[in-house]
């Protein structure tokens, strides 16, 4: 459940600081890619964020990542890329999912029918540290030139 938070409140971070723009707001370039983990696509899906390496350098960008690993990041319209420039990439796994929801028996209101649903082995979570905005050891160049097709390896720490 926490996680689900975590996950909410990186899209709302990512969203307040792409707000509004300017007509003079700096070209996206079309920037997808997938997540491994250990080599295989990184299970249970997510988010992805490109967090400029430097204030000045300009927007963040973000993404969700699919069950299979894929994405396509999106900075001012959905899926139009990121701007180029150096990023520190923070990635947050999907680990749960929301109960399902039961009526009861004469109607009345609905209520779980268990706890959180776990969908991710222990064993395929991705460390907390590429969550991280300052910590994440993870970077990616975008460029003016293409294709920025990226392939994101994570490791065990």
């Amino acid at each position: 459940m926490l996680k689900r938070y975590y996950t909410l409140a990186l899209f709302i971070l990512v969203l307040s600081i792409l707000g509004c723009t300017p007509s003079d707001q700096p070209q996206a370039y079309p920037t997808s890619g997938v997540v491994l983990f250990q080599g295989e696509p990184m299970k249970g899906g997510g988010a992805i964020s490109f967090v400029p390496s430097s204030s000045l350098q300009g927007k963040a960008a973000g993404g969700e990542i699919r069950k299979d690993g894929t994405f396509v990041m999106s900075t001012y319209a959905d899926g139009d890329g990121s701007i180029a420039g150096k990023f520190r990439v923070m990635i947050v796994q999907s680990v749960s999912q929301e109960p399902e929801m039961i009526t009861p028996d004469g109607g009345g209101e609905p209520i779980m029918a268990s706890g959180p649903i776990e969908t991710v082995a222990k064993s395929d979570r991705i460390p907390f540290i590429y969550a991280d905005p300052v910590k994440s050891p993870i970077t990616v160049e975008i460029t003016t030139q293409g294709p920025n097709d990226l392939k994101i390896d994570l490791k065990r720490m």
